[in-house]
This record gives structure tokens, C-alpha cells and sequence, in this order.
């Protein structure tokens, strides 16, 4: 019994709690089943993104109803949009991450993730075309990984590394 509390006070302690409204109950059953809410918390998306999400989420085994999904996707916007200001840990870990180049030729998928802000599928988007490719020599020829938008990878070319 002193294990399992201990067990539920470590995991309730380690993502932030969700804010008050309509949708929380759903994100905690359809989300946390997977990976833990930091995940969901520490991201800022658009509406259409977390439209994105929500959907990869549930073609990967996230279950809920067509109007649960829709309830979770107007949290997540409401609650987590890009002009939601992040937790100041989150906010400090971001920053930090944010201000560091990145080499693109050496880093991982996570890396990638992190430092530019790209999705974990376009992060292995780019090593898997690293690994069959051979090296990038510059920012531009990132933009021939199939699924990255040249933009997201125009706006951070000043911190990539080769």
C-alpha cells in the first residue's frame, strides 16, 4: 500500500495540473493513458494543430468519441495555443533549449524536436533523410526532407550548425 501511494504521489507530481474547464477530464483519461500531461502541457499549438495532434493521437490508440475528441482539441486550443504562455519551468527549459545552435548532422530526432520545434515525425523525417544521404551542407537542404515545410526550417536557420 505505501508503494502504491508513493507511486501515485510521484507520477501526480510530476506533470503540472491541467486548468479548470470543459475537455480536462477527457485530455486526463485520452492522454495520459500514453505518455505523461507534461507532454500536452509544455506544447503550444493553433487550433489546426492540435486538430493534427489529436488525430495522429487516435490513429495511434487514443480512444474517445468523435465529440470527446472535438471537446479535447477545443481544451487544448483554449488551454495551450500559441499565445499561451508556458509555465515558468517549461518557460526557462524552452528559452534555454531555444538559445542553443543545434548541428543538424549529429543531432537526434528528440534534439531536433527541441531545439527548432519541429514535430517528432519531422524530426525523423530529417534523420531518417540524414542517414541515406549523407550529411546537410547547409539550411536550404533541409527543405528537400519530404514533409518539412521550408519556413520552419527558414526561421531557425540562424541556429543550425553543419
Amino acid at each position: 500500500m505505501v508503494l502504491v501511494t508513493a507511486l501515485y504521489l510521484a507520477v501526480s507530481t510530476a506533470s503540472p495540473p491541467l486548468p479548470p474547464g470543459k475537455g480536462k477530464e477527457i485530455v486526463e483519461r485520452m492522454c495520459s493513458s500514453c505518455h505523461a500531461l507534461k507532454v500536452v502541457t509544455s506544447k503550444r499549438a493553433s487550433p489546426a494543430q492540435w486538430s493534427q495532434l489529436v488525430d495522429q493521437m487516435v490513429s495511434r490508440g487514443a480512444e474517445g468519441t468523435d465529440e470527446e475528441v472535438e471537446t479535447v482539441v477545443e481544451y487544448l486550443a483554449k488551454n495551450f495555443g500559441l499565445d499561451s504562455p508556458p509555465p515558468a519551468s517549461e518557460k526557462t527549459e524552452k528559452e534555454h533549449s531555444a538559445a542553443q545552435p543545434v548541428n543538424v548532422n549529429q543531432a537526434t530526432a528528440a534534439e531536433l524536436s527541441a531545439t527548432i520545434g519541429l514535430s517528432s515525425d519531422e524530426s525523423a523525417a530529417i534523420v531518417a533523410y540524414r542517414e541515406q544521404n549523407g550529411k546537410f551542407k547547409e539550411w536550404r537542404d533541409l527543405t528537400k526532407v519530404p514533409g518539412i515545410e521550408a519556413s520552419k526550417i527558414e526561421s531557425n536557420k540562424d541556429r543550425l550548425v553543419f
